[in-house]
């Protein structure tokens, strides 16, 4: 009878606690001031369990909560949970306005035994202090314990902790460290993956290439290579191991020896060590290829990758040689003693001259697109004898170059003239000429007043005529303007005609010039630009091209829909004159005197080229009708001792068509 009485006691006793929590603060009190770790742990299990038990039937009580905040953050109690203390203050935080006024009498002597400093603080105070003292502990034992499942747990019972960031670093780091340890690139493939946003990715990427790199090395095949360059492009190895890859992939490549394989190779790896060896073999089996196949647009392929060198001159006159007889097939018979045409890189080449050296070579002169194909460069073309290319040059200055003559003095240097500055193509910019040396040296390129040179003659000592147009806008009418210039270029003198036409065509008589100027004006002037004659011919007479034979004047145009050829002796009188039948719609631009004294006239008329041999008596020996499938524009000519006559024209307004024409 007494033991019951006794339990029931207790439990009336217990019930008791368990309605006041403020009174379950005596153990926690007690638990704080022992000094051993029995004592302490006794207290504080005593405590816990008699808050768990006010819990259990009033799960809001803020006194409670707070009570197992205290029991569960005290750094000496052994079964201490820094997690379950952080929910329990956080619960008691925000049913502050609960605490009744013993409990806050309560409270206040625990933080009073906290620090003394403490007792008197307005509760708010103290709970955000203990705020921050329950919440630092749990941190700091998150970031000593160095544990994934902590930081884990952290994140997911504490989203909104202002260190809630830091943890993630804290996680993130344990999860670096646990790959670093494991040293596989699968474990740190998986972090990445996992954690992609991590303070540590940039270190693990470098370390996991690392790995992966050196695993490569140790296998040293192509596939573990190129296993690394596909996976691993921005690893810090990454070109070393292309380079390592290149090597290993040339001798493949060159195994194959087939231009497909080469090709590849090359883009695959433009740094490879091999590069040099790989690009000698491509321009072989280039040039084999090429050889073989034997097309135009074979040969181009080839010119447009190598532009130069001992292959891509033999290449160069083949596609040549082959673009020539292509369009022979369209010509006329006739006696073609060599027939070739000239393409760069499939652009739009079209108009210039054409001037003989003297011994046997030829110099060809063009327009073709630049690189950007918004303006146009001039394109020097020298040919041998059998109009085989020697030498290939590209020149020009900013904005559109245009040329339109060139000449060849005694010393084998080459005068060229035309226009520069052009900014729209087909309008005009300013004249210009320009000067190479026998040694392709550039020795002048200047411009000067007038907006084209359309015409050139070059003296015995070097001094230069240019004749062409002046203009005031692009609708007023030209002017014809000669310029004539020093051996150095400079300037003495010029003349300005009255309005309404250009100077097509000039030729030397010794010290004289006869001028040509599409109209029925026949002229010549001295060294000092002054008149020695000229001749009015009838209305209707355009005369556009002159050639000096034997000191007579020989004028090449046409009349009243007619060819029409005058001469006029060296002191301004008439000849002879001559008409022939001619086709309509052109003019003769050009006239050359042959070694027999003859001379040829040559120009555009409609689609097709004409060429007209007059003889010393002013007898028509030939009109030759030269035509092609597509459109044959005529740029120059120049004669040969055998009595042959070089010709350059345009062909469809695309390729340089170059004929030596035994007449």
């Amino acid at each position: 009878m007494k033991y019951i009485s006794t339990l029931i006691a207790i439990v009336f006793a217990t019930t008791a606690l368990a309605q006041k929590p403020a009174k379950v603060f005596d153990d926690v009190f007690s638990g704080m001031d022992s000094k051993t770790q029995v004592d302490i742990d006794n207290n504080f299990n005593k405590a816990r369990i008699n808050f768990d038990k006010i819990l259990l039937k009033d799960p809001e009580n803020a006194m409670a909560h707070m009570g197992q905040a205290v029991v569960y953050s005290y750094d000496k109690y052994s079964m201490k949970d820094y997690f379950k203390a952080w929910q329990h203050f956080q619960k008691a935080e925000a049913a502050i306005d609960a605490f009744t006024a013993d409990d806050k009498e309560v409270l206040n002597t625990y933080f009073f035994k906290q620090k003394k400093e403490r007792r008197g603080n307005p509760l708010n105070k103290n709970m955000a202090i203990e705020h921050n003292l329950v919440e630092e502990k749990l941190i700091k034992f998150v970031r000593e314990e160095n544990n994934i499942e902590y930081a884990e747990k952290f994140l997911e019972e504490f989203p909104k902790s202002k260190y809630y960031n830091n943890v993630v670093h804290i996680r993130n780091y344990i999860e670096f460290r646990t790959a670093e340890n494991t040293g596989t690139v699968e474990a740190f493939n998986a972090f990445l993956k996992k954690y992609p946003e991590s303070a540590q990715v940039k270190v693990a990427t470098e370390e996991r290439d690392l790995l992966a790199f050196n695993k490569a090395q140790e296998a040293n095949t192509y596939a573990a290579f190129k296993d690394f360059v596909d996976n691993y492009p921005n690893a810090i190895q990454y070109e070393e191991a292309k380079k390592k890859l290149g090597i290993l992939a040339y001798t493949e490549a060159e195994k194959k020896h087939t231009l497909a394989a080469i090709e590849e190779f090359i883009a695959n790896f433009p740094n490879s060590p091999k590069m040099p060896e790989a690009k000698l073999l491509k321009r072989q089996l280039l040039f084999e290829w090429a050889k073989q196949v034997n097309s135009i647009e074979a040969y181009n392929k080839f010119v447009e990758q190598y532009p130069e060198g001992e292959m891509f001159v033999d290449i160069f006159n083949l596609k040549s040689a082959a673009l020539g007889q292509s369009i022979a097939k369209e010509l006329p018979a006739d006696n073609y003693k060599v027939v070739r045409a000239f393409d760069n890189k499939n652009s739009r080449d079209h108009g210039g001259s054409i001037a003989a050296f003297g011994n046997g070579m030829v110099q060809v002169i063009a327009n073709t697109p630049s690189a950007n194909d918004d303006m146009d460069d001039v394109w020097m073309i020298k040919l041998d004898a059998e109009g085989k290319m020697i030498k290939n040059d590209i020149i020009g200055n900013d904005f559109i170059d245009h040329v339109n003559t060139m000449k060849i003095n005694g010393a084998g240097a080459i005068y060229a003239a035309g226009y520069t500055n052009g900014i729209v193509k087909g309008v005009a910019g300013q004249s210009w000429l320009f000067k190479m040396n026998a040694q392709a040296k550039n020795e002048l390129n200047a411009k000067f007043e007038g907006r084209e040179v359309t015409a050139m003659v070059v003296y015995e000592d070097d001094k230069v005529l240019l004749g062409g147009y002046a203009q005031d806008g692009d609708t007023a009418q030209p002017t014809p303007l000669l310029v004539k210039l020093n051996a150095q270029g400079r300037k003495l003198w010029n003349r300005t005609y009255a309005p309404g036409h250009k100077v097509t065509n000039m030729a030397l008589a010794g010290d004289n010039c006869s001028m040509a100027f599409g109209n029925n004006w026949a002229a010549q002037i001295d060294q000092l630009g002054y008149l020695k004659w000229d001749n009015l011919c009838d209305e209707g007479c355009q005369l556009s091209a002159v050639a000096i034979s034997n000191g007579t004047s020989v004028y090449t145009g046409t009349k009243g829909g007619a060819g029409y050829a005058i001469a006029f002796t060296a002191d301004g009188k008439k000849a002879w004159e001559a008409t022939f039948e001619l086709p309509a719609g052109g003019q003769f631009t050009q006239s050359c005197t042959m070694p027999d004294g003859s001379v040829i006239s040559g120009g555009t008329f409609g689609n097709a080229m004409v060429l007209v041999k007059i003889d010393a008596s002013g007898k028509v020996a030939f009109v030759k009708n030269i035509n092609a499938a597509k459109q044959l524009a005529f740029n120059g000519m120049a004669a040969n001792a055998d009595n042959s006559i070089w010709i350059s024209a345009t062909y469809n307004d695309a390729d340089i068509l170059v004929l030596k024409l035994g007449l």
